[in-house]
């Protein structure tokens, strides 16, 4: 009976938080939030009820799932405008409705994982400011479902099903690639390894193949987008040689950074969830795009582990402040103008090093850090000992390594 309650605990927990994420976003707020559900409408062809990336007018910077989450909340909504007063209306309600019901799916996931763990699982996480503000912003919260039910269905032994969520949220925000040799190392022997990547890569694959067939362009599209694209809230544009968001020394500089931090931790030896929280960070660590909202995706894998580093509140309230920055005259930290070269209003460049936003992301990837040390360690990986075993630091090491 307990463990039925902290089922609906979770599942009601997730609920709440995802419904004040769509009252602050929405119209009935005021003032309210930005979100890129809302600015979506701004496109012609999402207020029209086209199919995203049916051609290349209707492009959208996302993977296919992203974008049918998006065309379903054009459609009902446009069967309940007439109820709920107007198109944009039905398409945001719609799209709250689709938000609630992936969150309290959520919460039901990370429960049975925790309970397939043998942890006990806190509902409280589920209100951490990033799910508040961020659950109905963009698509991260079905992200955050299907990467949460990858991890479920593989710890319950089904890995079939693991991995076809888990091609479901790399078709959806695509971040979650970075789990697949998580996954396979976990798994033992030649055959299994093979089933899983065939059977993700397959779940992925028939989402591209719609686009592949009518819209072949639309992948060309899509990397000029991102190759165009300069940095956004990551922690080095603060480095004087990275200074210019468009600096493509600095792209090359995350990758590189990401790819070492990924080597290091597939050649850990650590539980299934921990590896996974570390392979996440260090795609956010090291990626030139680290939108707020990426975090939404780590809520579940929290919950499970039971993070307890006062780290954890410094990292997600950092990252609630730098949209609620975003807009805020000026955005210069002590006054000052934008660079000559951003193109914006001179007082008004929130991607650029020296303003209120990137100041909460460099302290955002600080806590971040922080946060994915105190989960290596609890796994019984201290970066000190660590150090010390291979001479960097003086002493003999202390720490044991928990196989």
């Amino acid at each position: 009976m307990a463990d039925r309650r902290l089922m609906w605990a979770a599942m009601s927990s997730a609920v709440a938080a995802v419904l004040f994420s769509a009252f602050v976003h929405s119209n009935l707020s005021v003032p309210n939030i930005y979100s890129d559900i809302a600015s979506f409408w701004g496109r012609g062809w999402v207020a029209a009820g086209q199919v995203p990336d049916s051609s290349p007018g209707t492009f959208l910077e996302y993977p296919p799932l992203s974008g049918l989450f998006l065309y379903m909340a054009r459609v009902v909504g446009g069967y309940v405008s007439g109820v709920v007063g107007g198109l944009y209306t039905g398409y945001y309600d719609a799209f709250s409705v689709l938000s609630l019901a992936a969150g309290a799916v959520m919460g039901w996931s990370t429960w049975r994982l925790s309970r397939a763990l043998g942890t006990e699982l806190n509902p409280v996480y589920f209100f951490l400011p990033s799910m508040l503000i961020y659950s109905v912003y963009n698509f991260d919260l079905f992200d955050a479902l299907f990467v949460v039910l990858a991890l479920q269905f593989f710890v319950e032994k089904r890995p079939g099903w693991s991995a076809v969520f888990l091609g479901a949220a790399v078709a959806t925000k695509g971040i979650a690639v970075v789990l697949l040799p998580v996954f396979l190392l976990e798994l033992a022997g030649r055959s299994p390894r093979l089933r899983y990547l065939a059977v993700s890569l397959a779940a992925a694959g028939v989402c591209f193949v719609p686009i592949a067939l009518f819209n072949f362009g639309w992948f060309q599209q899509f990397v000029s987008y991102f190759s165009g694209w300069g940095l956004e809230d990551a922690w080095y544009i603060w480095i004087p040689w990275f200074s210019n968001p468009f600096s493509h020394l600095a792209k090359d500089f995350g990758y590189a950074v990401m790819a070492l931090l990924l080597l290091r931790i597939y050649t850990m030896k650590m539980p299934l969830v921990p590896r996974s929280f570390l392979a996440l960070t260090a795609y956010l660590l090291g990626t030139y795009i680290y939108a707020p909202q990426f975090n939404v995706t780590l809520v579940p894998v929290i919950a499970v582990l039971g993070v307890a580093t006062p780290a954890l509140y410094f990292f997600d309230a950092f990252n609630a402040l730098i949209i609620l920055t975003w807009f805020v005259q000026p955005s210069v930290i002590g006054g000052g103008s934008c660079p000559p070269a951003s193109g914006n209003d001179p007082t008004w460049c929130p991607t650029w090093a020296w303003t209120w936003p990137q100041l909460m992301a460099l302290l955002r990837s600080a806590s971040l850090a922080l946060v994915g040390l105190s989960v290596a360690s609890s796994s019984g990986h201290s970066l000190l000992g660590w150090l010390r075993a291979r001479g960097v630091l003086r002493g003999e090491a202390t720490v044991q390594t928990k196989l």
